[in-house]
């Protein structure tokens, strides 16, 4: 039988598209699949350190930026041409490598140029319908229309949540022709421990500025908080090390195994509440605090998702208060209880393949 080759292409927004891709690159090399990666930016650096072994192909960055001032849905806005420029280049790329390569599936995370008709292709997104802020409402429908009309030029849309539990709420609710749910992405697997090497582990990631606004609020008010704390900072270069500050130890980043290890023998997770984290931690069964990126509705509205739900306890950035967080976190359930169904994300693939 000839080998199937794939290219797996997720967006390089943060790295939550890149991670919550890892167990999908798993599972086709366990299917014998020659995989190829394409990305740009931080998500690429990550999965080469993930698979050194696999073939790594450089495609154009979205390059997003944000302000410590304007809104973060005005800046999007304010880059729309860019993001769309990005998108005619990455389609533009992609038929130049497709020519010299014979793939037999695409699979896109969020990367909405990443299509070509001769070679079966599939969009991954959780935000199928995309919430406004509330200046910006009269804005959801055309938003929508053209969200949905791109999804629609791939062959399948792939949802990584399950119809039933719905982590995503209104995120996915969508008529969109070929969506099917995959069940939760995530590169870890729960286990049992009775370790406890940390109180707190904070794992920092999103966009600057907002990522090291964080970080430097969250370092003040551990000043005055004795816990025995690590920190990952969420950046993908130089040396893992970043040394220890009183009770505090703070590495750069860690890659999946080491990462899964600190989360596992952590009492609480406090990080941003990004989809791709969410999935993780419910995977894993953790009790965590959640600071969505300001600005972001996305994470805004998981986090008060979440919090509704009486799961995890979230707070803005601009009002956080680590030792009020900390007493108010006992009130919650953390993921516990979950229990996913493990055969979608295999089913999904199979039929792709076929």
């Amino acid at each position: 039988m000839k080998t199937k080759r794939v290219l797996v292409a997720p967006l390089d927004w943060g790295l939550g598209h890149a991670t919550r891709c890892i167990p999908i690159i798993r599972l086709l090399l366990q299917k014998s699949c020659e995989v190829e990666i394409a990305s740009s930016g931080s998500a690429l650096k990550l999965l080469q350190l993930e698979f050194p072994n696999l073939k790594y192909l450089e495609l154009p960055s979205y390059g997003a930026s944000y302000s410590s001032r304007l809104p973060f849905m005005v800046k999007v806005f304010m880059q729309l041409p860019k993001f769309l420029m990005a998108i005619h280049n990455e389609r533009y790329a992609l038929v130049k490598i497709v020519k010299s390569t014979d793939y037999a599936l695409i699979i896109a995370d969020n990367r909405y140029g990443c299509h070509v008709s001769q070679v079966k292709s599939v969009f991954i997104g959780h935000q199928l319908n995309i919430i406004m802020p509330s200046y910006l409402k009269w804005m959801a429908p055309v938003v929508n229309y053209f969200n949905r009309k791109w999804i629609a030029n791939f062959d399948e849309c792939w949802i990584p949540d399950e119809e039933k539990a719905r982590w995503t709420g209104a995120l996915t609710q969508t008529s969109i022709k070929g969506a099917k749910y995959i069940g939760l992405l995530s590169r870890f697997v729960k286990r049992h421990t009775n370790n406890t090497a940390y109180q707190l582990a904070i794992i920092l990631s999103g966009p600057e500025p907002q990522r090291t606004i964080l970080e430097q609020k969250l370092m003040h008010q551990l000043k005055h908080i004795d816990i025995n704390t690590i920190i990952v900072r969420g950046v993908v270069e130089g040396s893992q090390a970043d040394g220890r500050i009183q009770h505090v130890e703070r590495v750069n980043y860690l890659l999946s195994e080491e990462l899964e290890s600190v989360i596992v023998n952590s009492e609480i997770v406090l990080c941003r509440s990004g989809y791709s984290s969410v999935m993780d931690l419910a995977t894993l069964g953790k009790k965590a605090i959640f600071i969505p990126t300001p600005g972001q509705t996305e994470q805004e509205y998981l986090a008060m998702l979440l919090k509704q739900r009486g799961i995890a306890y979230c707070q803005s950035q601009k009002d956080f208060d680590l030792a009020l967080a900390l007493k108010e976190i006992n009130n919650y359930t953390g993921f516990a209880g979950w229990k996913g169904k493990t055969n979608l994300l295999d089913e999904a693939i199979e039929h792709a393949l076929s």
